[in-house]
Order: structure tokens, then C-alpha cells, then sequence
């Protein structure tokens, strides 16, 4: 057999098993690992200068009936006052104000693309936060175009966009807050739900409540209630603690005045309707939306600005005829970065694999430019091996070009189902091909089945054979992943000495900054 299939082959697909499962850790950390509309830490937040520092010290709210709430936020400088050192708890809040308090509160992350508004010129002071704020899904605009950036918001809209933003469920039928609210009657159709997993999640807060048992849903909202409802909902996601049970302000948190003092089966029973999921970060993430891919061919999702990743592959027992030297094992590294941004424009994925007892001993830089249609397609096209470094030989590894599509179909929370499909040359000719150094284009794709958020099986075809892997994800960080990911290669059996799968493991860290 001709030597030259083990240097522009096999080989290579041994250097891509790394970036193969380091680049979609890495593309899809966030997605994976994190909710999209993923909470600041208490470390991120105190992020702060000396003027911001100085808004702690407002104090016209004291004596109101969110103060509580509204002192832990300042504390925190999650939100902040005017520059008079005033924080004017009373004050209504306009549509675009709530946005800018969105993104100071939450680490907005968008699941979805940019929507012009007719009333929203791009100089307009809040233009930049109400487009996070629509792309993350906490905010919607209207069937005309138009946002309404002046206009004030209303409770129960305000209370929607935080249920909307945090994916809040209820548990149950919209029907159950007519036992909760004297003015149940008053909720519009489509703040029913939201409203009832809000009280569910102990995300409710009314200064009414106490007096008449009404929540005041078209009622303007002021900023202490804006402020009250996004302390109760990073309560809920567990980034903040819940106010003491004798705080005077917890009868305001409807039907949770004693959430700080009861036990962890207490939680799942402490409403009068009925079952209760457990509070935690959880109930505040998107769906994971990572993509399940094989081992051997690319996808089309790829690493964007602030993505890193590295990683190491090996493949075992090459046979004799296209093995490297040695012991017929291949051992690679590899490293690459995100650049771009494949949701507004185009991302581009650099990155640098290497095989040999050191990574300086022979390797090829790759690069691959993708872009995402909508949340769950993308296409790229990669160019692999477009800077060699340390092969001398005419036979070693060529250029390969590829173009890819790949889908992702969500089945739940945390499961989604994902296909692939491309053509390219190189590594992805066939066996034959390869063998006479034809520079043919073959079809190559690739099926991938997500159980869990760690948890996937996936079956890919390179040209000349089929893989199947298990795709293992754990989260080490907010914004840190690993993920192993043991294969058999050429499962259909060897077309040189006969049926013989083979072992291969890769596995990469993506960190996203």
C-alpha cells in the first residue's frame, strides 16, 4: 500500500480529533455549560468604579417599602442611581430605562437575531441595551416595528420579560392565579403563565399584596418594583441570598415569607398550588443548545470572539501500510481562537495542530469561516493545512477545503438532536482515491444524539469509513468546559487487512472570556 495515505490520510484525522472536540466545546461553551441569559457573578459585579462605589451611599429610598431590595442591589452595584445621588424609587420606568437596567442586572447573551424598530433610531441613548435586551429574549417589540421606548411599563409586562428572559415555567394551569390574587381578573391573557411560575419561583412581588391580596398588574411599574422583582430573580437562580424570613419586606414576595427558614422538602410543598420545583440556577437557563458531533468530521458550528481552546488527540493501532513511523500510534495537539462574531456578521476559527514527540515538530494551521442562520443552522467552509510547518516530504499533508452544514434539532431542556452534511478533498477523499493522490471531492456528515448536558452519542462517515464516538461534557466554570471524547474508528472494517475498528480518545478545554 502506498505510504502516502498514512501522510495525507489517517494522520490527519488523528490531528483533527482534537479540534474536533475542543472547537465545539469551545463554539458551544455558553450554550452548553451556561443559561443564554446567564446571571453576573458576585465577582463580576463589584466590577466597579469610583462613581458607582459612590451610588451606594443613596439613600432616598430609605424608609420605602423596597428598600431591602433595593440596598442589597446597590450594594452589589447591580443597579445604580442618578447622578445627583438620587435613585427616585418611586419614579415610573420607561420601556428603554427597564433595558438598560436589563443589562446592568443580567449577562445578557442572545438566542436570536436583531430586530430594526422604527422608533428606535441607532443614535438613540438606549438603542445598544434594547437590542441586547430584544436578542436575549427578555424584551419583544410590537406588530408595527416599533418598541415604544418611552413608554412607561406596565407590572405585569415588566414581570413577563423577567419570566420570558429566565425561561420561568409554571407548574400547572394559567387558571391557578385566580387563586393566588384578589385581582386575578386583571391580568391579561398572556401574563397568566408568566405570572404564575414568577409566584411559584417566589419571583412575585407586589407592595399590595399584603393589604388586599392584589398583585396590580397594569399598574405603571416604578423602579422599586422593577428592583425588587430582579433581586427575587437572582434569589431564584441562587446568586443572591433570599432576604432573612423576619424582614418586614418579605411579605411583599407573594406566598415566600418564610422561604429562608423552611427545609429543603418544605420548598416543594410551600405553595397552597400545588407541587413546587426545587429553586435553583436551573430554573433560569435556556435549553442547551450545544451541538452532538462525531469524531472525524467537522461541524459547522465554530469558536467566535473571547472562545480558546486546546486539546490532545490519539488514535491507536493504524495498520501497517498507512501507520507513521514507530508503533503504528498517532498522538496529536492542538490550540485555536475565535474571531468574529457568526450571529451579526461572520466568525472565523483559527487554530494549530501538531503531531510528532514535541508540538513544534510538524503541524499545519487551519481555519474555518461560519456563520450562524437563525439559532440552530449554521454553515462554514474550512481551508485545513494552510500553513505547513516541518514536513519536507512531497507526500506529507496537503491543503483540504470543505464546506459544511449542520442543524440542530432541540428535543427538551437539555437534549437536542444534530446532523451534518458536506463536501470536500483532501482527508475526505476516498480510500482509493487516496491511494493514487486523485484530488477528488467526496461527501462526508455526521449524526449526533444529545442525552443530557454531558452526555451524547454520535456517528460520523469521513469518506472512507464510519466512526462512532461519546461525546462527554462537564462544566468546569461559568465560563469553562471539558470535554472527552472516546471513538472506534473505521467501524466498517479496514479495506487493507480486514475487519478492524480502532480506538481513539480526544478531548480539549474551551474557555470563553
Amino acid at each position: 500500500m502506498n505510504q502516502k495515505i498514512g501522510r495525507t490520510g489517517l494522520k490527519n484525522i488523528a490531528l483533527f480529533i482534537t479540534l474536533l472536540s475542543a472547537t465545539i466545546l469551545a463554539s458551544g461553551a455558553r450554550a452548553s455549560a451556561l443559561p443564554s441569559s446567564t446571571l453576573k457573578t458576585d465577582s463580576a459585579i463589584v466590577k466597579s468604579t469610583q462613581t458607582q462605589i459612590a451610588q451606594a451611599n443613596l439613600n432616598d429610598y430609605a424608609g420605602n417599602w423596597a428598600e431591602p431590595f433595593i440596598k442589597v442591589l446597590i450594594d452589589k452595584n447591580i443597579v445604580v442611581g442618578y447622578p445627583d445621588g438620587t435613585f427616585k424609587p418611586d419614579q415610573p420606568v420607561t420601556r428603554a430605562e427597564f433595558a438598560a437596567l436589563l443589562n446592568k442586572a443580567f449577562e445578557l447573551q442572545p438566542i436570536r437575531e436583531s430586530r430594526a424598530f422604527r422608533d428606535v433610531p441607532a443614535n438613540y441613548w438606549a438603542a445598544a441595551v434594547i437590542d441586547k435586551a430584544y436578542r436575549s429574549g427578555f424584551l419583544a417589540g410590537y406588530p408595527n416595528q416599533t418598541f415604544g421606548p418611552d413608554r412607561n411599563i406596565i407590572r405585569i409586562e415588566s414581570l413577563v420579560s423577567l419570566a420570558n428572559g429566565s425561561k420561568l415555567q409554571p407548574d400547572g394551569s394559567p387558571d391557578r392565579v385566580d387563586e393566588l390574587f384578589a385581582d386575578a381578573a386583571q391580568v391579561p391573557s398572556y401574563g397568566r403563565n408568566a405570572l404564575l411560575a414568577a409566584t411559584q419561583k417566589c419571583v412575585s412581588v407586589s407592595v399590595s399584596y399584603p393589604v388586599n391580596k392584589n398583585y396590580d398588574p397594569n399598574r405603571i411599574a416604578t423602579r422599586a418594583d422593577v428592583a425588587a422583582s430582579i433581586h427575587q430573580v437572582l434569589v431564584a437562580a441562587g446568586r443572591l441570598p433570599a432576604l432573612a424570613s423576619d424582614n418586614p419586606a418579605q411579605k411583599y414576595v407573594v406566598n415566600c415569607a418564610t422561604v429562608a427558614k423552611i427545609s429543603e422538602q418544605d420548598l416543594l410543598n410551600r405553595t397552597s398550588i400545588g407541587t413546587v420545583p426545587e429553586v435553583t440556577a436551573a430554573a433560569v437557563r435556556k435549553p442547551v443548545n450545544a451541538p452532538a458531533t462525531g469524531i472525524t468530521t467537522p461541524s459547522a458550528f465554530g469558536a467566535n470572539w473571547g472562545d480558546l481552546f486546546v486539546g490532545a488527540g490519539y488514535q491507536s493501532n493504524l495498520p501497517a501500510a498507512i501507520a507513521p513511523p514507530g508503533d503504528g500510534n498517532s498522538t496529536v495537539y492542538g490550540a485555536g481562537i475565535g474571531l468574529g462574531d457568526a450571529r451579526n456578521f461572520v466568525g472565523l476559527e483559527a487554530s494549530y495542530t501538531a503531531a510528532g514527540t514535541t508540538v513544534a515538530d510538524r503541524g499545519g494551521v487551519n481555519f474555518k469561516l461560519h456563520k450562524l442562520l437563525g439559532e440552530n443552522v449554521a454553515i462554514a467552509a474550512g481551508w485545513e493545512n494552510a500553513i505547513r510547518n516541518g514536513y519536507t516530504d512531497a507526500n506529507d499533508p496537503k491543503d483540504t477545503y470543505y464546506g459544511v452544514v449542520t442543524g440542530i434539532l432541540p428535543l427538551g431542556e437539555t437534549s437536542n438532536f444534530t446532523a451534518s452534511v458536506g463536501a470536500g478533498n483532501g482527508r475526505f477523499r476516498t480510500f482509493d482515491d487516496l491511494t493514487a493522490d486523485n484530488n477528488t471531492t467526496n461527501i462526508f456528515g455526521g449524526l449526533g444524539l444529545r442525552l443530557s448536558e454531558n452526555i451524547a452519542v454520535a456517528a460520523d462517515y469521513n469518506g472512507r469509513n464510519f466512526s462512532v464516538s461519546l461525546p462527554l461534557t462537564v462544566k468546569l466554570g461559568d465560563s469553562v468546559g471539558l470535554q472527552v471524547t472516546p471513538a472506534l474508528l473505521d467501524v466498517a472494517g479496514d479495506q487493507n487487512t480486514g475487519p478492524k475498528s480502532r480506538f481513539a480518545i480526544g478531548g480539549g478545554i474551551g474557555v470563553h472570556f
